[in-house]
């Protein structure tokens, strides 16, 4: 599946992992996932997404048994306490964060707010 010496895309990592481009997108950003910046874009070694994915869970926990943190869906934020979140979106189930749900009033992850503020326009 993965080819060791490889570059990939954030949307062919998307890909490979069933996720949306976004997710890939936060995890690069809040150094989850190793990659390698490109000009303006960013690109993923075969080694280090099969470092990133032993790294993932197991039965709830990391391997080094420390729980994941879960990433509120609008703003990026990363919580280790289920008690943090407090809604999900309504479309895909993503979790959103105590303070989005409650002071901007979210209802949906970024992704699914913006198709629907495209569809009203």
């Amino acid at each position: 599946m993965l080819e060791a010496g490889k570059f990939y895309s954030l949307e062919e990592v998307a890909e490979l992992l069933g996720v949306t481009y976004q997710l890939i997108y936060k995890l690069v950003r809040t150094g989850e996932l190793a990659a390698l910046r490109v000009g303006k874009m960013y690109r993923v070694t075969g080694e280090d997404l099969q470092i990133y994915l032993a790294n993932s869970r197991v039965n709830g926990k990391a391997q080094g048994g420390l729980p994941q943190p879960i990433i509120c869906s609008v703003c990026g934020r990363s919580y280790v306490s289920q008690l943090s979140i407090s809604g999900e979106c309504e479309v895909c189930g993503l979790p959103i964060c105590r303070s989005c749900v409650e002071l901007k009033k979210a209802r949906r992850c970024e992704v699914h707010e913006l198709e629907a503020e495209k569809g009203k326009a």
